[in-house]
Protein backbone atom coordinates (compact mmCIF):
# COMPACT_ATOMS: atom_id res chain seq x y z
CA UNK A 1 0.00 0.00 0.00
CA UNK A 2 2.80 2.21 0.58
CA UNK A 3 4.35 1.96 -2.55
CA UNK A 4 1.04 2.60 -4.02
CA UNK A 5 0.78 5.79 -2.56
CA UNK A 6 4.44 6.84 -3.50
CA UNK A 7 3.95 5.53 -6.46
CA UNK A 8 0.79 7.56 -7.35
CA UNK A 9 2.48 10.84 -5.32
CA UNK A 10 5.39 11.00 -8.26
CA UNK A 11 2.74 10.49 -11.00
CA UNK A 12 0.80 13.22 -9.59
CA UNK A 13 3.91 15.26 -8.95
CA UNK A 14 5.48 14.45 -11.89
CA UNK A 15 2.36 15.40 -14.69
CA UNK A 16 1.02 18.03 -12.97
CA UNK A 17 2.07 20.98 -15.50
CA UNK A 18 3.92 23.85 -14.97
CA UNK A 19 2.63 27.00 -15.77
CA UNK A 20 3.91 30.59 -16.55
CA UNK A 21 1.91 33.47 -15.42
CA UNK A 22 0.32 36.05 -17.17
CA UNK A 23 3.84 38.22 -17.74
CA UNK A 24 5.70 35.70 -18.93
CA UNK A 25 3.30 34.25 -21.37
CA UNK A 26 2.99 37.90 -22.56
CA UNK A 27 6.93 38.52 -22.55
CA UNK A 28 8.20 35.54 -22.32
CA UNK A 29 10.14 35.57 -25.92
CA UNK A 30 10.12 39.30 -26.72
CA UNK A 31 8.67 43.09 -26.25
CA UNK A 32 7.84 45.23 -29.14
CA UNK A 33 8.84 42.27 -31.87
CA UNK A 34 12.70 42.56 -29.75
CA UNK A 35 13.68 39.46 -28.87
CA UNK A 36 15.74 39.01 -25.63
CA UNK A 37 18.59 37.68 -27.63
CA UNK A 38 18.72 41.18 -30.16
CA UNK A 39 21.46 43.62 -29.90
CA UNK A 40 21.70 47.40 -30.80
CA UNK A 41 21.67 46.95 -34.28
CA UNK A 42 18.37 44.77 -34.30
CA UNK A 43 17.04 47.48 -32.69
CA UNK A 44 18.13 49.99 -34.35
CA UNK A 45 16.36 48.31 -37.16
CA UNK A 46 13.04 47.93 -35.94
CA UNK A 47 12.82 50.81 -34.13
CA UNK A 48 14.96 53.46 -36.55
CA UNK A 49 15.60 56.88 -35.66
CA UNK A 50 16.36 56.97 -31.94
CA UNK A 51 19.04 57.69 -29.94
CA UNK A 52 21.62 55.49 -28.10
CA UNK A 53 22.83 56.91 -24.97
CA UNK A 54 26.13 55.30 -22.81
CA UNK A 55 24.86 56.06 -18.98
CA UNK A 56 27.72 54.95 -16.99
CA UNK A 57 28.27 51.91 -18.55
CA UNK A 58 24.47 51.30 -19.21
CA UNK A 59 23.60 51.07 -22.88
CA UNK A 60 20.30 52.63 -23.95
CA UNK A 61 18.20 53.18 -26.79
CA UNK A 62 15.20 56.01 -26.94
CA UNK A 63 12.81 55.98 -29.67
CA UNK A 64 10.08 58.81 -29.49
CA UNK A 65 6.85 56.52 -30.20
CA UNK A 66 3.12 57.00 -29.63
CA UNK A 67 1.95 53.58 -29.90
CA UNK A 68 -1.02 53.05 -27.41
CA UNK A 69 0.17 50.64 -24.83
CA UNK A 70 -1.99 48.88 -22.60
CA UNK A 71 -5.23 50.06 -24.00
CA UNK A 72 -3.91 53.36 -22.87
CA UNK A 73 -3.26 56.31 -25.51
CA UNK A 74 0.27 57.51 -25.38
CA UNK A 75 1.79 61.21 -27.52
CA UNK A 76 4.11 61.02 -30.09
CA UNK A 77 6.95 63.17 -27.20
CA UNK A 78 6.62 59.70 -25.04
CA UNK A 79 9.50 57.64 -25.42
CA UNK A 80 10.34 53.91 -25.61
CA UNK A 81 13.91 53.00 -23.97
CA UNK A 82 15.76 50.13 -24.74
CA UNK A 83 18.51 48.91 -22.43
CA UNK A 84 21.27 46.18 -22.83
CA UNK A 85 22.95 44.07 -21.04
CA UNK A 86 27.13 43.67 -20.39
CA UNK A 87 26.85 41.33 -23.42
CA UNK A 88 25.23 43.54 -25.35
CA UNK A 89 21.72 42.29 -25.47
CA UNK A 90 18.34 43.41 -24.96
CA UNK A 91 17.96 43.57 -21.19
CA UNK A 92 14.32 45.67 -20.27
CA UNK A 93 12.78 48.35 -21.71
CA UNK A 94 11.10 51.56 -20.37
CA UNK A 95 7.91 52.73 -22.13
CA UNK A 96 6.78 56.23 -21.19
CA UNK A 97 3.33 57.26 -20.78
CA UNK A 98 1.86 60.63 -19.88
CA UNK A 99 0.98 62.25 -16.72
CA UNK A 100 -2.62 63.94 -16.40
CA UNK A 101 -2.49 64.29 -12.50
CA UNK A 102 -3.14 61.25 -10.37
CA UNK A 103 -6.20 59.62 -11.82
CA UNK A 104 -3.78 58.91 -15.51
CA UNK A 105 -0.91 56.79 -12.44
CA UNK A 106 -4.16 55.27 -10.76
CA UNK A 107 -5.74 54.52 -14.18
CA UNK A 108 -2.67 52.77 -15.50
CA UNK A 109 -1.99 50.56 -12.02
CA UNK A 110 -5.73 49.10 -12.52
CA UNK A 111 -5.27 48.39 -15.86
CA UNK A 112 -1.75 46.99 -15.00
CA UNK A 113 -3.28 44.66 -11.80
CA UNK A 114 -6.38 43.52 -14.54
CA UNK A 115 -3.48 42.49 -17.32
CA UNK A 116 -1.05 40.75 -14.99
CA UNK A 117 -2.72 40.63 -11.92
CA UNK A 118 -2.39 42.07 -8.40
CA UNK A 119 0.73 44.22 -7.95
CA UNK A 120 3.50 42.44 -5.05
CA UNK A 121 4.35 45.51 -3.25
CA UNK A 122 5.29 49.23 -3.44
CA UNK A 123 8.10 50.99 -2.70
CA UNK A 124 7.85 55.07 -1.97
CA UNK A 125 11.01 57.44 -1.40
CA UNK A 126 11.07 61.07 -1.54
CA UNK A 127 11.70 61.28 -5.25
CA UNK A 128 9.21 58.42 -6.93
CA UNK A 129 6.83 55.62 -6.54
CA UNK A 130 7.48 52.41 -7.09
CA UNK A 131 5.16 49.68 -8.02
CA UNK A 132 6.28 46.03 -8.75
CA UNK A 133 4.71 42.72 -9.53
CA UNK A 134 6.23 39.58 -8.89
CA UNK A 135 8.94 38.29 -10.97
CA UNK A 136 7.58 35.81 -13.14
CA UNK A 137 9.75 33.21 -14.81
CA UNK A 138 12.43 35.60 -15.34
CA UNK A 139 10.28 38.47 -16.12
CA UNK A 140 9.69 41.59 -14.08
CA UNK A 141 7.63 44.16 -14.17
CA UNK A 142 7.34 47.50 -12.58
CA UNK A 143 5.39 50.98 -12.67
CA UNK A 144 6.77 53.95 -11.74
CA UNK A 145 5.78 57.42 -10.94
CA UNK A 146 8.79 60.42 -10.80
CA UNK A 147 9.22 64.20 -11.31
CA UNK A 148 10.02 65.17 -14.14
CA UNK A 149 13.62 66.41 -14.50
CA UNK A 150 12.63 70.23 -13.21
CA UNK A 151 10.12 69.01 -10.83
CA UNK A 152 6.88 71.15 -12.41
CA UNK A 153 5.10 67.49 -13.19
CA UNK A 154 5.67 64.13 -13.34
CA UNK A 155 6.55 60.84 -15.49
CA UNK A 156 4.85 57.67 -15.35
CA UNK A 157 7.21 55.04 -16.29
CA UNK A 158 6.44 51.00 -17.11
CA UNK A 159 9.80 48.65 -16.93
CA UNK A 160 9.67 45.44 -18.45
CA UNK A 161 13.07 43.55 -17.16
CA UNK A 162 14.92 40.19 -18.05
CA UNK A 163 16.27 39.14 -14.89
CA UNK A 164 17.93 35.62 -15.86
CA UNK A 165 20.96 35.78 -15.74
CA UNK A 166 23.61 34.74 -19.05
CA UNK A 167 25.62 31.80 -18.43
CA UNK A 168 29.13 31.76 -18.54
CA UNK A 169 31.86 29.60 -17.17
CA UNK A 170 33.96 30.76 -14.57
CA UNK A 171 36.76 30.61 -16.70
CA UNK A 172 34.73 33.07 -19.21
CA UNK A 173 34.48 35.54 -16.37
CA UNK A 174 38.39 35.11 -15.72
CA UNK A 175 38.21 33.16 -12.31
Amino acid sequence: MKEIICVLTIFIVVTVPVFAGPISDIFSDSVFGVKWTDDLETVKRKFPGGKVKDDHGYLTYEVRDGREVLKTARTDKNKIIFTFNAIGTFRGVGVEFPYDGPESFAQLLNTMNTYFGAHKNNESDVATVDVFWPTDNGIKVMLILMPEVFGLSFDILMSIERVVPVEASKEELGF
